[in-house]
């Protein structure tokens, strides 16, 4: 009889909360669901592309508070000079792409240590997550000797030779092709320098303890002296500073223990 009695104004203000209480409480159980579980570390692995090249890396990372993890891990990227131009013996038609006036190629070997802290959880499944990570650490410098398949005595070539490249010995009208990458690892010197990385992270997955992410961001590598990729001809240069922009892609879970 009182509910009878009420306005029709104050009926709907009665009603609309009650058919909308069902619906509050699948979603609060459905964050609640997704977010409950307190994880103390993660492992992810992935690939990682920028301006002058692309490698891999892994990290692991310990939860310090639940929105900040320290991170720790190892990248492997190739770097390039800008002024790498492909070049093939014009004579032969079986000749093999190469570099001209590359002396070196390089592998920078990154060990980081540093922080993933969270600016928007993930609320729902389809939710993405987002950090901002940084990291420090050494950059160590792979400096590998280019050799090159070289034509003797001139055109038209006799034999093929495979020679460590020299500019001053070593002419277009020379080379042949490039030899295998893996000629002279043994030779290979190492610089010493640092690095520094900054970030953002957006992580998506379909479970929970699953990482599938996608990052964006910029690097710096520095070193006390040029590092010699390329040989001193038509006045280029090499940098002691590399600055790069990156994507990484990456996949690992997440461990409650």
């Amino acid at each position: 009889v009182v509910f009878v009695a009420l306005t029709a104004s104050m009926r709907r203000s009665i009603l609309l909360p009650l058919m909308l209480l069902p619906v509050l409480l699948v979603a609060q159980q459905t964050v609640y669901d997704e977010t409950r579980i307190l994880y103390k570390k993660e492992l992810h692995g992935g690939l990682i592309a920028h301006g002058d090249g692309w490698g891999a890396n892994f990290f692991h990372g310990k939860h310090r508070t639940a929105r900040s993890r320290r991170m720790i891990g190892i990248e492997i990227v190739g770097m390039k000079h800008p002024k790498e131009i492909k070049s093939f013996n014009p004579y032969y038609e079986d000749a093999r792409g190469y570099f001209y006036g590359k002396m070196n190629s390089v592998l920078l070997f990154r060990p980081t240590w540093g922080r993933k802290e969270l600016i928007t959880d993930k609320l729902r499944k389809s939710g993405v997550e987002v950090n901002y990570v940084w990291g420090i650490g050494p950059s160590i410098a792979m400096l590998k000797p280019v050799y090159l398949q070289i034509g003797k005595p001139s055109l038209p070539y006799e034999t093929i030779a495979v020679e460590r490249y020299d500019p001053e010995v070593h002419y277009p009208d020379d080379i042949f092709g490039r030899a295998s990458w893996f000629k002279g690892i043994e030779e290979s010197k190492f610089r010493f320098g640092g690095f520094a990385r900054f970030g953002l992270n957006f992580e998506h997955s379909g479970s929970a303890a699953g990482i599938k992410a996608l990052e964006v961001g910029g690097t710096i590598d520095a070193f006390p002296e040029r590092l010699p990729i390329m040989a001193d001809l038509d006045g280029v240069e090499n940098k002691q500073f590399f600055l790069e922009l990156y994507i990484s892609i990456q996949f690992g879970k997440k461990y409650v223990r």
